[in-house]
């Protein structure tokens, strides 16, 4: 993955109209395959903007309040699946940290 497929694939998953986030809505549950994904793309971006003071306007705007987005109480999901949930707003938030501490 190179750093344009990583920017259209976080775009695509946090603020695409099949995101992660939509399907969570839906009910859908946490694809782990395309969160995997997602935490890779998020790594490689790390890497590649770690050094530098600007981020693309889109990559900044798809983690503006991301955990908030996770959280919703419509019982769609049982509680280990909620703590599981809750684990994978964890990672992000923390890879989100990473991309933007400078």
């Amino acid at each position: 993955m190179n750093k344009n497929e990583a920017l259209n694939f976080v775009y695509e998953n946090i603020l695409g109209e099949d995101s992660i986030l939509i399907q969570l809505r839906r009910g859908e549950g946490l694809n782990e395959d395309r969160f995997n994904e997602l935490v890779t793309a998020m790594q490689l971006l790390i890497v590649e903007y770690k050094n530098l003071d600007v981020v693309p306007k889109k990559l900044a705007l798809s983690f503006v309040d991301i955990s908030n987005y996770f959280y919703f109480n419509e019982d769609k999901y049982s509680f280990d699946e909620q703590n599981h949930i809750e684990d994978a707003v964890q990672k992000i938030s923390q890879l989100a940290n990473e991309l933007f501490d400078y």
